[in-house]
């Protein structure tokens, strides 16, 4: 199966075009309250140049116009840093302190990129056929998976924390940025193939990839909301869990909201767990008596609020004490309330989504997922 080269560089143009358009997009759509943007913006910009030069070569330009060699558009060092700051100022951690450090290397990639790009047009076509570009994309690939491993782990954390404060994450849990991550590495490792094999069939594929990826993340990042951390907005002095008149339990929290850690690593001094089981305990009967799971958006504010105990002591008695997140804790409720009407008479007419959606669920699919879970088989295996 052979592609021609005019083909090929028909999709590549596709990808730059839809990538400039959706990049310009995303950077008129930079505000104050919508930060992140921009950094999505100059990541998709920057991802979608990088096929020109194949375009130039693959249609002549190159061989008429060779001071056009090594243009100054290859981003192997800056463009995923700028990806792992977007995500880090949409998570729940985006107070803390971002990870600009990661730019350096794309800054001075720029740099030298300049001045080959003016370097005499001898020396730039000895690089070219020089061992330079397989180094230095190799290089690039090295420090893109690098930052990859960086960000993926930073999106664990961040999924790690939303399901201890939302009973509903999607949305919210950005699945999506870390498949982007994998699909991108795979494409990165697609062309370092090429470059050893020069066949017609893999480019084709790999420009496929490039312009499905510029396509996916520039659609999902354009729908992507913040995700800000419920912890902001809970006084940061509160009164005790067992007895809100004793005046002599008050907790003072000596940081402030932004400074919460990402992991809470060791368990809290003032936290025994005879008193943790009273939290839980506590948060249990609430919950059972007001039937709050119901509410497909419920947090662990709303349940803070509800039984004045604060949502981090919640969440750290849920943790250390049942090993078990916020969500997990709200949909095991849900999935209780949901086993009473799959058998109950009254709903027989009532499908198995809406059902899941009666008790609390947004979608069948988490509906099914958290139902399995507890009880090893699906809830329409189980009304059967």
């Amino acid at each position: 199966m052979k592609f021609s080269y005019n083909i090929i560089s028909i999709i590549d143009i596709l990808g730059v075009v839809q990538g400039l358009l959706f990049g310009v997009m995303l950077l008129l759509m930079h505000s104050k309250k919508n930060k992140p943007t921009l950094f999505l913006g100059l990541f998709i910009l920057l991802f979608s140049l990088e096929p020109i030069p194949n375009i130039l070569e693959d249609m002549g330009v190159l061989l008429n116009y060779p001071l056009l060699e090594l243009p100054p558009i290859h981003f192997h060092f800056l463009a995923y840093p700028l990806f792992y700051i977007y995500i880090q100022k949409i998570s729940v951690f985006n107070g803390k302190k971002l990870s600009y450090w990661t730019l350096i290397p794309g800054i001075i990639e720029t740099i030298v990129g300049l001045i080959i790009f003016f370097l005499p047009i001898a020396i730039k076509l000895q690089l070219k056929v020089s061992y330079f570009a397989l180094i230095y994309f190799v290089l690039g690939l090295c420090y893109s998976i690098f930052i990859g491993i960086l960000t993926i782990r930073w999106i664990m954390l961040h999924q790690k924390e939303v399901d201890n404060q939302f009973s509903e994450t999607i949305h919210k849990n950005l699945n999506w940025s870390k498949l982007f991550i994998y699909g991108s590495i795979f494409f990165q490792v697609l062309f370092l193939i090429h470059l050893f094999n020069d066949n017609h069939t893999l480019y084709f594929f790999v420009t496929l990839v490039n312009v499905i990826l510029i396509y996916w993340v520039s659609f999902k990042g354009i729908i992507q909301e913040n995700i800000v951390s419920l912890y902001l907005f809970f006084p940061n002095t509160i009164e005790a869990y067992y007895n809100v008149e004793d005046q002599n339990r008050i907790i003072e929290t000596s940081v402030t909201p932004l400074e919460l850690p990402m992991e809470e690593k060791v368990k809290s001094p003032f936290m025994t767990t005879e008193e943790m089981q009273e939290i839980i305990d506590m948060v249990r009967g609430k919950i059972k008596k007001s039937e709050s799971f119901l509410n497909p958006n419920l947090t662990i504010i709303d349940i803070a609020e509800e039984t004045n105990i604060h949502p981090k002591r919640i969440s750290h008695s849920l943790n250390n004490l049942l090993q078990m997140n916020f969500n997990g804790f709200i949909n095991k409720f849900r999935v209780e309330k949901a086993k009473k009407l799959l058998v109950n008479e009254k709903y027989k007419n009532l499908s198995v989504e809406g059902i899941g959606m009666e008790v609390g669920f947004n979608t069948k699919a988490t509906f099914y997922t958290a139902f399995k879970k507890y009880e090893g088989c699906t809830p329409a295996k189980y009304r059967s």
